[in-house]
């Protein structure tokens, strides 16, 4: 009896500890995938600004070389272009961008993709330093220096579903 019952506690801590093996090796943290798509065009001096002075400093940063930068000129007054106005690196990600926009026109508009999903989607320019620090944090899976939206509210100003 206490030969069987030890055996069978044996047996139990040995899955056990199988269980925490193969939890533990599907949370070992990986460099994700990351892509940072700007959106504005020259009817925006904003994002004429960010291009001429912030994107050539971002260029030269170590994150810019691990991640894939899409620029995709658009007006002030339009939303997310049309698929076939969208570079070849940004088009698969069109119906997820539609989403996160909500459709909302004005520019500049900025979505940091993870993975093949909209991790962060905002409005406006930021430096350098600031975008640097973001995609750092989405690539490495550490604490994420600024709210983040997925969605932005359809009808005005604010986010709709934060992350």
């Amino acid at each position: 009896m206490r030969r069987t019952r030890f055996l069978r506690d044996c047996l139990l801590a040995l899955a056990a500890m199988g269980f925490v093996l193969l939890a533990s090796a599907r949370t070992l943290p990986r460099p994700a995938t990351v892509q940072f798509v700007w959106m504005g065009g020259n009817d925006c001096p904003p994002c004429v600004a960010w291009r001429a002075q912030q994107l050539p400093k971002l260029e030269k940063t170590e994150i810019f070389e691990s991640i894939t930068f899409s620029y995709v000129p658009k007006t002030i007054k339009s939303s997310v272009p049309p698929r076939f106005f969208l570079p070849e690196s940004v088009k698969p990600l069109k119906d997820k961008l539609d989403a996160a926009s909500s459709g909302r026109t004005g520019s500049p508009q900025a979505a940091v993709v993870v993975n093949g999903e909209v991790f962060d989607y905002f409005f406006g320019a930021r430096s350098a330093e600031d975008i640097e620090e973001m995609l750092r944090a989405a690539r490495d899976g550490t604490r994420y220096p600024f709210p983040r939206c997925v969605k932005l509210l359809a009808g005005g100003r604010g986010c709709a579903v934060t992350g």
